[in-house]
């Protein structure tokens, strides 16, 4: 353990309220619950799970007794993060997406970290479980994936500064695990509920934070598991893209110019006959030969159509 850890009992104050936001996902929601009530076990806590959508959450197992879902439907992960933490109890909020696994160790150090750093917001590193990394390295769409980073916060962050053997200050935060006092949440103002989909509130909601004088730090030598097993398909991952488009947009509207994507009008023309194509690009990557040898022809078609996404994603006017 990092020395610069306090001892255990000197996290007893901390009551732990986790918000997880989430929206028809329910087989993934039940692998996610099961996972923090365990690593729970034994600490002052709450689960709180907003759920995006009109269909109810249900899961196969009896619920416990600190567990709550509330509904929130159609009002986006802003807002459902929003309202779980004015519910919440906990003086600690750990909001958790609906597809991380954590263990028992990812909540003890989040708590210790919180006992030793005042106005900061902590994000803990996170990597896709093994047994989906070793099942996406065998189709050319998941060798992408790993590839260009995908897979792991680290990758995430390319680009930035890390630092793989201790506790680091860095310039943004990311929800998928994030950690704050409720007390320096509330004074926030929390997250701006413009955005309608996961993307770039994060973003938003980090450069109001640094304003006001709030710490960011990654924690990179924990493991959280990122179990996102139902969206391998490239069709998937091209719509979220698309919905991250449309959150730029927002963030670009709301006075973030440095995110403002400008496409002259000849760019505008290409992407929008790549865009009438979709169907072919997506036709001729399902039928390259599944071998590594052909993965760079994939590799470009595939970012054609993340470029494409991105473009329509911006423009879109609802």
């Amino acid at each position: 353990m990092p020395n610069w850890f306090p001892s255990p009992e000197n996290c007893a104050d901390l009551k732990l309220s986790v918000v997880i936001p989430t929206k028809d996902r329910n087989l993934i929601l039940a692998q996610t619950l099961l996972a923090a009530c365990e690593a729970l076990k034994g600490v002052d806590s709450e689960i709180i799970v907003v759920n995006d959508s009109d269909t109810p959450v249900e899961m196969p197992f009896p619920l416990p007794a600190n567990v709550r879902v509330m509904r929130n439907p159609k009002s986006g992960v802003a807002s459902g993060r929003n309202y779980g933490a004015k519910l919440a109890t906990g003086s600690l909020l750990l909001f958790l997406d609906d597809d991380m696994l954590v263990a028992p160790a990812d909540i003890q150090t989040t708590l210790r970290l919180h006992e030793e750093y005042d106005r900061c917001f902590i994000n803990l590193n996170w990597v896709y479980p093994p047994q989906l990394l070793n099942q996406i390295e065998k189709n050319l769409f998941g060798r992408y994936l790993v590839h260009y980073g995908f897979t792991s916060l680290k990758g995430w962050n390319r680009g930035n500064h890390w630092d793989d053997n201790r506790l680091f200050a860095t310039n943004g935060i990311t929800s998928q695990y994030l950690s704050v006092r409720k007390t320096d949440f509330d004074a926030s103002g929390g997250y701006n509920e413009a955005f309608p989909h996961a993307g770039f509130e994060d973003y938003e909601f980090a450069k109001r934070l640094q304003q006001q004088g709030f710490a960011f730090y990654i924690y990179p030598q924990s493991k959280l598991l990122h179990n996102e097993t139902d969206r391998q398909s490239i069709e998937a991952w091209l719509d979220r893209r698309r919905r991250g488009g449309q959150t730029r947009r927002v963030a670009a509207e709301l006075g973030h110019a440095e995110v403002a994507l400008h496409y002259p009008s000849w760019k505008n023309g290409v992407l929008q006959l790549l865009s009438a194509c979709k169907k072919a690009m997506l036709f001729v990557i399902k039928k390259l030969p599944d071998k590594p040898i052909f993965d760079r022809v994939g590799f470009k078609l595939i970012n054609i159509l993340l470029a494409v996404s991105i473009h329509e994603g911006y423009n879109r006017k609802n």
